[in-house]
């Protein structure tokens, strides 16, 4: 590990043209007012907008601005991991490109980490989204904690704060929306103690939500149902790793 790096911000970005600029010119700001070394991971997923030779201009004025190229869309889950594994820090926070979240808010989720958690998750006060999203997600904070009995509020807030060795350790299998509750259901499985604190969330700055309601929906119930097959198996150590 590069000594020195406290904190990675990792984001998955695909098609986000309209904001990434302002984005990651707001992360880095983060870092100075807080006077902490800090790096920026991006792990593209096959934009085809443009995103990719902004990032590229970037690097020029923010060395410590990674970009791992994926040249091929994979999906959200597979973008993050790809930034994930890049990532060097003593921390690692995940989040959303689309300005949805306030990466400076990572202070919360560190100042709860430090009652003994390694993994801190953001709940959001009030979600700035459909009526149907909102809904959506109290159904699925139901099902987790019926399925895994992971009792959070929000298990799918993007905005999570990882210890950084515990974050890159983390097996990220699904493609798209389940991704950071699928984070937190291996973590919780592999021992590690989560916490959660309020964040804010925002409507999206730019660009548009690359969700489908209906076939999400689906796609997230029958990822729920693999994982916790899988987690069946890793507990009842006919699998190895989970």
């Amino acid at each position: 590990m590069t000594a020195g790096v406290f904190l990675s911000i990792t984001a998955p970005a695909y098609n986000e043209h309209e904001i990434i600029e302002q984005v990651v010119t707001y992360w880095e700001s983060v870092f100075a007012r807080d006077g902490i070394q800090g790096e920026i991971v991006i792990g593209d997923d096959g934009s085809t907008d443009g995103t990719k030779d902004i990032l590229h201009r970037l690097q020029g004025q923010f060395p410590n601005l990674v970009m791992v190229d994926n040249p091929v869309n994979r999906g959200y889950g597979y973008a993050l991991s790809s930034a994930i594994a890049r990532s060097q820090g003593d921390y690692v926070l995940t989040i959303d490109s689309d300005g949805q979240f306030d990466a400076g808010e990572y202070t919360l989720l560190w100042e709860k980490m430090q009652k003994g958690y390694d993994v801190v998750t953001g709940y959001r006060h009030r979600k700035r989204d459909s009526v149907l999203r909102v809904v959506a997600d109290r159904v699925l904070n139901l099902i987790i904690r019926g399925l895994f009995h992971l009792h959070l509020r929000d298990t799918n807030c993007a905005l999570k704060l990882f210890k950084g060795d515990v974050a890159r350790r983390l097996t990220i299998e699904a493609r798209g929306y389940p991704t950071p509750t699928e984070l937190l259901v291996r973590a919780q499985t592999s021992g590690y103690r989560i916490g959660e604190t309020g964040i804010t969330h925002r409507e999206r700055a730019g660009g548009a939500s690359k969700l489908k309601a209906l076939r999400t929906s689906w796609q997230m119930l029958l990822f729920l149902a693999y994982l916790k097959y899988k987690q069946k198996l890793f507990k009842a150590n006919i699998i190895n790793e989970f």
